[in-house]
């Protein structure tokens, strides 16, 4: 079927992916799909039963019993239904990835639970395993600097044996550097009792159509209104939920953005300012949740980076004493130091496993490196931008969809280039 598919993903629409990650070295095929080639294909309807019924008697003697045990047990609404919404074959094959290995980058699936299958012998690849970003909460929660020696990706036991996890927990495929890995990957979700949704379904619903429905509303202000709305929703429906959180945060960051361009000759920041707290507020409690995700840290930074300069452009306004200013200021500056050196520690880890976070990364030492630089630490930012200017050259020769990765790669070495040149004055 891999020969097959090869050979007309170029010409055939029906082969194009279907799924959400794609990268040089990846290919997928879908389980309905190799069911409907081998009925199409003069195998017949014998054949198709056949698969069928050897994916039925997996799911029925050992998949769904697992899942019932580990997870379902301990839900609350859940009638002990079960179904496979999806089931993806991949393969991973490190020789057409050539330098970067195969994988996928973190994200979550759309599911409750996703079944890795390993089908191939481990003594057919170097690396790969399935990274998750919770293994990194030791380091995060207790400060630690954390090695790769001390964190590495999950693998089955063996061709034939499987790792299961919530679906929405975040977790990537780690790097295939040589050979190819073969998985199955089954996406299970769960039933509802008194024929309704499951409330993770609807939450993860509510937040991956929102920017979708929205951009159909009648002005920018009600695009981000009903962006706040559909967060709210979802937190309402799984108030856990960390990355409704986040999303939260950032619709009403962007719209705190749109308020500030909007009364940029007003007087009165009393509005804007309570959104940004506001914004802030739901960011923070994402971390609760979701405390290793560095682009949640990265984008906490930014925000705390705005309230800074909101303190320091209305200083001489506010009724505080310059010492208490200064105090102010100096804790909101470590609160932005914190959250942005936080997110390059996340990402430098995620990438010592084999993750592919480099935008993520380079973003996050441009924002602080930005950040030091309008306080003249200059020699702070050096150090900082240090660390991904010395990749712009290399950016410029990909044929890659890195685009914006290479705008930032580029702005990283030009104000790395102004920061050394205030150094020498």
């Amino acid at each position: 079927y891999w020969k097959h598919l090869a050979s007309t993903e170029n010409n055939d629409a029906s082969s194009k992916s279907r799924f959400t990650y794609q990268r040089k070295g990846n290919s997928e095929a879908h389980l309905s799909d190799i069911v409907r080639y081998y009925e199409q294909h003069h195998y017949g309807e014998e054949k198709q039963k056949q698969v069928s019924a050897l994916v039925d008697k997996l799911l029925l003697d050992r998949v769904y019993p697992w899942v019932r045990d580990a997870f379902l047990s301990k839900e609350d609404e859940s009638n002990g239904d079960l179904y496979v919404y999806d089931a993806i074959f991949i393969r991973y094959n490190a020789t057409e990835a050539e330098n970067i290995g195969a994988g996928q980058p973190l994200h979550r699936d759309l599911g409750y639970v996703s079944v890795n299958i390993m089908l191939n012998s481990q003594d057919e690849f170097d690396g790969g395993g399935t990274f998750f970003e919770n293994q990194l909460l030791p380091v995060v929660l207790n400060g630690g600097d954390g090695t790769s020696n001390d964190i590495q990706p999950l693998k089955p036991l063996g061709p034939g044996h499987a790792i299961a996890h919530y679906s929405s927990d975040r977790h990537a495929g780690s790097a295939t550097f040589d050979g190819v890995r073969d998985i199955l990957v089954l996406f299970v979700a769960a039933a509802a009792a008194a024929e309704r949704a499951p409330k993770w379904e609807v939450a993860a619903r509510l937040k991956s159509k929102a920017r979708t429905y929205c951009s159909d509303a009648s002005s920018i202000d009600e695009q981000l209104l009903c962006r706040v709305r559909h967060h709210r929703l979802a937190i309402r429906q799984v108030p856990s939920d960390g990355e409704a959180w986040h999303y939260l945060g950032m619709a009403l960051l962007d719209f705190h953005s749109y308020e500030v361009a909007l009364q940029h000759q007003q007087q009165d920041c009393t509005k804007n300012y309570s959104i940004l707290r506001l914004a802030i507020s739901c960011l923070e409690e994402a971390t609760t949740y979701t405390p290793c995700d560095g682009r949640l840290q990265n984008n906490l930074g930014i925000a705390w980076e705005r309230l800074f300069e909101y303190h320091q452009s209305r200083e001489k306004e506010d009724e505080m004493s310059t010492a208490d200013s200064g105090r102010l200021l100096n804790s909101i500056r470590g609160q932005v130091a914190e959250a942005f050196s936080r997110s390059i520690q996340i990402h430098t880890l995620c990438k010592q496993v084999g993750c592919d976070v480099n935008s993520d990364y380079e973003s996050a030492c441009l924002n602080y490196g930005l950040f030091l630089s309008k306080l003249d630490d200059f020699e702070g930012a050096i150090d900082i931008l240090s660390l991904v200017a010395a990749n712009y050259e290399e950016s410029k020769d990909t044929d890659s969809d890195a685009v914006d990765a290479s705008r930032v790669l580029r702005d990283a070495s030009n104000l790395l280039g102004f920061c050394k040149r205030q150094i020498q004055k």
